[in-house]
């Protein structure tokens, strides 16, 4: 028996907006901190069975002890960023000369990109480790897309040849996103992440660029 394909409404699904990509100020801190905070309150984050409004409950019990503080309260702290802890990171990526992007649209920042991580350990001066994340409203419109791969163009020129970034096994849609750009798998961490009363992989997707050394050279 065949299929029926009912008529879909191009108009109805989102397209893809062209943002604006520039370094990230300290200006930017509560506009970052409040689009991490909300990836927070959903899945992947929070386990199955936890509503929106239940993890909005969580976030602002949560906000309310951090809400002054400029760095973690503990080791391995998974909760809100404060203005002031953002606005720590985004000096820390300047004085290591690393980049750190927003996504802009229409004067809204609609995502950011940092990139610290293994590339501080000795000898991985090569490789960057970096991470993204889309506001609520602006996600299935590429701009996650547009951040990594304006970070593929551009790794040459910061001498990187080896992106890396570390996903959650749950995380589908930065998954998607990345192997739809040609990221491979390095490697996976069985039951690595422990968060909210669950445990999960962490995934390592990774792309190797060409040399950087001899792209310097040539």
């Amino acid at each position: 028996m065949s299929a029926v394909l009912s008529t879909v409404d191009l108009s109805l699904l989102p397209r893809p907006h062209r943002a604006h990509l520039r370094p990230a100020t300290t200006q930017d801190a509560q506009a970052i901190a409040a689009i991490y905070n909300a990836s927070l309150r959903t899945q992947p984050y929070q386990p199955e069975g936890v509503s929106a409004e239940t993890g909005a409950r969580w976030l602002s019990q949560e906000m309310a002890r951090v809400r002054e503080l400029d760095a973690q309260p503990e080791a391995n702290y998974l909760g809100p960023m404060s203005v002031p802890m953002t606005r720590r990171i985004i000096l820390v990526h300047q004085v290591y000369q690393r980049p750190m992007l927003v996504a802009e649209i229409d004067g809204e920042v609609a995502g950011w990109m940092g990139s610290l991580g293994m590339h501080e350990r000795p000898g991985l001066s090569a490789l960057f480790e970096f991470a993204y994340y889309v506001a609520p409203r602006w996600r299935g419109h590429g701009i996650g897309t547009q951040l990594v791969r304006h970070l593929i163009t551009q790794a040459p020129t910061w001498q990187v040849d080896r992106l890396l970034a570390t996903v959650w096994s749950d995380n589908a849609a930065s998954l998607g996103v990345l192997r739809h750009l040609g990221f491979q798998s390095w490697g996976r961490l069985p039951g690595a992440v422990m968060a909210f009363g669950k445990r999960r992989d962490l995934l390592m997707m990774g792309m190797t660029l060409p040399d950087a050394r001899a792209a310097s050279n040539g």
